[in-house]
């Protein structure tokens, strides 16, 4: 069983929102032994919103994307594929 758990809140450890989800996966992965966890902190690593650079480098005519662009894809396409992989997610 695949979990994806996200965490979004700005205010870190101070959040409620990180305690509760952090207490609801930990009894999870109690009752669940085969649990794996896949976690992403959104307010620590932000995913780019896609951009106009990005969708053009999307297009097959484009072209070499810049560094930048071309890491913005790569780490596009890992979280789409936590996201399909997840059997079940939680999020704050």
């Amino acid at each position: 069983m695949q979990l994806l758990h996200v965490d979004s809140s700005i205010t870190g450890t101070q959040s409620v929102s990180r305690q509760l989800t952090a207490e609801i996966v930990a009894k999870l992965r109690q009752v669940t032994p085969d649990l794996d966890i896949t976690y992403r902190d959104l307010a620590a690593k932000p995913v780019p919103h896609l951009s106009g650079s990005i969708l053009a480098a999307r297009q097959s005519a484009a072209g070499q994307p810049s560094a930048e662009v071309e890491h913005d894809l790569v780490l596009s396409a890992k979280v789409l594929d936590e996201f399909l992989a997840a059997d079940m997610s939680i999020a704050n």
